[in-house]
């Protein structure tokens, strides 16, 4: 098992201002290896780099968020995945936790404190 914060991290969303705000706060709290992507079948193609966390966006124009976190998760099972979206749905989060997710997070939500707590839970990946 390693520490989380040396491995890989991914930040899968289409919106260039969420992707850097949430860059610099896993940045800010140490994360080095950083890799975004604009759609989930990009994400999939680089999923031999072995993230320990991805940042999963729901809606994305070219990918929906629970079909990849499906193929993750179905490949990768040890991987920790936090679904992000800006809609509040609570069928979506049912089923996002249901596929696997650690955490269902609200972007109007998102502090530093709120990240850090969910990596703090998420000391230690199981690498594929």
């Amino acid at each position: 098992m390693k520490n989380i914060k040396h491995l890989p991290a991914f930040i899968v969303d289409d919106d260039p201002f969420w992707t850097e705000v949430l860059r610099q706060i896993l940045a800010k709290i140490g994360f080095s290896k950083i890799h975004t992507f604009e759609d989930g079948e990009t994400c999939l193609k680089n999923i031999h780099l072995n993230p320990g966390m991805i940042f999963l966006d729901y809606q994305m124009e070219h990918s929906n968020g629970l079909d990849i976190l499906k193929e993750v998760k179905g490949y990768y099972p040890g991987i920790e995945v936090v679904f992000c979206t800006a809609m509040e749905n609570l069928e979506v989060a049912i089923a996002a936790m249901e596929y696997g997710s650690v955490e269902y997070l609200l972007k109007s939500n998102v502090t530093e404190e709120l990240v850090v707590e969910i990596v703090s839970n998420s000391q230690t990946a199981k690498v594929a």
